[in-house]
């Protein structure tokens, strides 16, 4: 059942000796219908998540208005660890794009990984996997026009622009959806012409 969160800790931590039966028998999941909430702003957040299957979205909300940050496909770690660990509010929500389910990790989970042999180190590492995917976001936010960042999701999660609507597509590159079929067509044109 938890094949693919096994085989991203054996990608991250090669070297990590866990029992995995044990594990297993720890491990719970949550279901979640397409629409339906992770967690809101303003909640504390108890819990960090790993996606089994489907697709979630991070965003924030500002003056009535949606920004997204993050998809979430399978394989993919999330939840705000800051609200986790110093139990105040999140600053963001995490919603299900699509039937989705998601490994929970409470408090109790995580302290099996604390006392597990090279535990830390696998925490650290994950730690470390969202702090670079969260770097690469805001470099990109920065550093890139929306056309490169719609660029970039084509050449690297084309999978990706088949399951997420225009509308958090656009959200996501930081513009207006009337402005993503003027991109697209721009794009398709550079590349075809």
């Amino acid at each position: 059942m938890y094949e693919s969160f096994f085989t991203f800790i054996q990608q991250l931590f090669p070297d990590f000796k866990i029992d995995f039966v044990i594990l297993e028998s720890l491990l719970k999941s949550r279901k979640l219908c397409r629409g339906e909430f992770l967690f809101q702003q303003g909640e504390i957040c108890e819990f960090v998540g790993f996606t089994l299957k489907g697709c979630l979205r991070t965003f924030v909300l500002k003056e009535a208005k949606e920004y997204t940050l993050f998809f979430h496909v399978e394989r993919q770690t999330l939840g705000d660890y800051e609200s986790f660990q110093k139990r105040q509010p999140t600053r963001f929500s995490v919603q299900a794009v699509e039937d989705s389910e998601v490994i929970i990790f409470d408090r109790k989970i995580m302290q099996f990984f604390e006392t597990t042999p090279q535990g830390q180190t696998f925490l650290r590492l994950v730690a470390e996997d969202l702090a670079f995917l969260l770097r690469d976001k805001v470099l990109s936010l920065f550093l890139d026009t929306p056309e490169e960042r719609y660029i970039n999701l084509l050449q690297n999660e084309p999978e990706l622009l088949q399951r997420i609507p225009q509308y958090y597509l656009a959200s996501y590159l930081g513009i207006e959806p009337q402005s993503l079929s003027r991109l697209k067509r721009r794009v398709y044109e550079k590349t075809f012409s």
